[in-house]
């Protein structure tokens, strides 16, 4: 009798444990693919590689040569090219397109959903990723991954790459504007002057100083202080972000300070996504702007000051 009672037990416990082990796969939507993630980060390439068939994940691939996606990209990933993010305004070129426009392509052709994980990817860790993660946080979605190191780090460590695309259908994404994350022309004309605001231009320092550029003016916004985006990087063929506490000596030697409210711009906003991203959610930063018309917009109004040279 005992023995039988034993192996009942057995029995039992193994009944019981099976479906447990078949139905609590770490692929599980209900299962969070990742901890920690209250806010948009860093993402290395070892969190992504053990989730890359998750179904609350979705990669995007943003390379600038979509023939580069076609040859080989991370599996699942869905390509956009950074350029669905500029759209005319008003007649100026490459501005921000309004927020129906960004969930139309965000759930139809993205295929995201409010309560999804979005881990996004360039090549050389450039500005692509960080323009997609911004337009994001505007909205409101914080469940946001940049991969550190790119497209190039994922190769150098021989992770699977496939020529396949996602089987993907049209989901729905509704946005929540947070005006805290965006700065208008306006907005940033009325504090030129204010001691407690530091504008940041992220341009190469020769768009900066006036001595190259396209736009009908050349030069700076009176008062910006030129910090190149690129120099938050460091490698060569792989570019990952620099530690913390180098990036905080780039900024506090700046004068880039916490308790200050900081506006990033470059021509587009696309480059100065990426000193958004680092000074917000890499350093922790509490009050980043975007000015999204940047440059381009402001150059392009006659009754706004602008300065050449490399001082600020």
């Amino acid at each position: 009798m005992k023995r039988r009672k034993s192996i009942l037990l057995k029995l039992s416990g193994l009944v019981l444990f099976l479906p447990a082990l078949i139905f609590s796969s770490p692929l599980d939507a209900k299962t969070p693919p990742f901890k920690n993630f209250d806010h948009p980060r860093l993402v290395e390439t070892a969190e992504l590689r053990d989730v890359l068939n998750h179904p609350s994940i979705r990669i995007v691939d943003m390379r600038t040569s979509f023939l580069d996606y076609l040859k080989g990209h991370i599996p699942n990933a869905v390509y956009l090219h950074f350029e669905n993010l500029r759209v005319p305004q008003n007649g100026i070129p490459a501005q921000m397109p309004d927020r129906i426009c960004l969930e139309r392509l965000l759930g139809d052709s993205l295929s995201l959903s409010n309560a999804m994980w979005v881990v996004i990817y360039s090549e050389g860790s450039n500005p692509n990723a960080t323009f997609l993660t911004w337009s994001l946080d505007f909205l409101g979605h914080k469940r946001v991954g940049v991969l550190n190191g790119g497209w190039e780090k994922w190769v150098s460590e021989k992770l699977p790459i496939t020529q396949h695309y996602p089987q993907l259908t049209p989901k729905h994404f509704s946005g929540k504007v947070i005006q805290g994350r965006l700065a208008e022309k306006k907005w940033v004309r009325d504090r030129l002057s204010a001691k407690n605001v530091v504008i940041i231009d992220a341009r190469p320092p020769k768009q900066y100083s006036g001595e190259e550029g396209e736009e009908i003016r050349k030069g700076h916004i009176p008062g910006a202080r030129n910090i190149f985006w690129e120099t938050t990087l460091e490698g060569n063929e792989i570019k990952v972000w620099k530690k913390k506490e180098d990036l905080q000596r780039i900024f506090s030697e700046a004068g880039i300070e916490r308790d200050k409210g900081i506006i990033v711009h470059c021509r587009t906003g696309r480059e100065a996504s990426h000193v958004y991203f680092t000074l917000k959610y890499v350093l922790g930063y509490p009050d980043v702007r975007l000015y999204r018309g940047s440059w381009v917009e402001w150059s392009a109004d006659p009754d706004l000051p602008i300065k050449v040279g490399m001082d600020p």
